[in-house]
């Protein structure tokens, strides 16, 4: 009787606690995650590395080699343009004077450029990306999109740069709104075909060009070479392809600045008026032409579009 109520007392002893396993099981699982998350991080920061260091060392290049001549011409061409626009206020420049306000004025310019041109890439490729269908198109879209603002914007800082050259008070701008309403807004579509069409199709033309180029010369030309020549040719065409424009957009500013609200067509109405066909497909054509064929001779040669990978959209 005894041996039985020891038995029976050990078999009814609490059996073996197993309440542990869920515990090891779920510190394992927890413990797998925080390394797929280091993991992922660790991958996310290396790849963010790759693609900083590929930007910095193959992009950026292209696009200061680009920004700096233009930002240089930018101001060298506003100079003439603030002394005629002065009224006698400022005197004539010599080659050293303009050189030294180009020199003065560069930098923020060329931050500006550059930064254009970054934003350029990137709604180029964005467009390509989301709407494959119109791709003939996107160059000078983009261009145009990122270029009316801030190419406004260098030709202010650089007449006012002039001014302050000579110690000359500038005439009044009246802050960014008024810079918008007399500068950027007015005309705006003329302006936005101006900038888009002109360079942006340079752009466009200049590959093509210079596949023309190397063919007629049996590929002796520095690849370089090619590239600007092209760039200057396709320049021109389109800068004279949008004269009128550009003469649209200049006559839109005037008006406005004469207290007028000029609308796309009162604009047009008045140059045809004003100017007569010709002279509104014509007139100023030699400085404007000169001036964009440089501007995409440099951004051709430059290859800005070159590393579509790297464009954010892309990764």
């Amino acid at each position: 009787s005894s041996h039985f109520g020891s038995r029976l007392s050990a078999s009814s002893s609490p059996l073996p606690s197993h309440t542990g396993f869920p515990s090891i099981m779920a510190s394992a699982l927890v413990g797998s995650k925080i390394n797929q998350d280091r993991l992922q991080v660790q991958i996310h920061a290396g790849f963010s590395a790759g693609w900083m260091k590929d930007y910095t060392t193959m992009l950026c290049p292209r696009l200061a080699g680009a920004a700096l001549p233009i930002a240089a011409v930018t101001v060298e061409r506003a100079i003439p343009q603030a002394v005629n626009l002065s009224n006698s206020v400022l005197p004539a420049t010599g080659f050293a004077s303009r050189m030294s306000i180009v020199g003065a004025n560069l930098a923020p310019l060329f931050a500006l450029k550059f930064v254009q041109l970054g934003a350029f890439r990137e709604l180029r490729y964005f467009l390509d990306k989301y709407s494959e269908n119109t791709k003939a198109l996107h160059v000078p879209v983009a261009f145009g999109l990122t270029n009316v603002p801030v190419q406004s914007a260098m030709y202010g800082m650089s007449i006012s740069g002039t001014w302050k050259y000579y110690d000359k008070a500038p005439p009044s701008a009246g802050g960014i709104r008024e810079f918008f309403r007399l500068k950027v807004f007015p005309g705006i579509w003329w302006t936005f075909l101006r900038e888009g069409f002109a360079t942006g199709g340079g752009l466009v033309l200049g590959p093509v060009l210079q596949k023309q180029i190397d063919a007629a010369t049996n590929n002796q030309l520095s690849p370089f070479a090619t590239k600007f020549s092209a760039g200057l040719v396709a320049g021109w065409i389109g800068a004279f392809a949008t004269m009128l424009p550009h003469n649209c957009a200049l006559t839109a500013c005037r008006m406005a600045q004469q207290g007028e609200k000029p609308t796309t067509m009162s604009c047009f109405r008045t140059v045809m008026k004003e100017l007569g066909p010709f002279k509104a497909l014509t007139l100023n054509f030699q400085h404007r032409c000169l001036f964009i064929a440089i501007v995409v001779g440099c951004l051709n040669a430059a290859d800005v579009m070159q590393k579509p990978e790297l464009a954010l959209v892309n990764l």
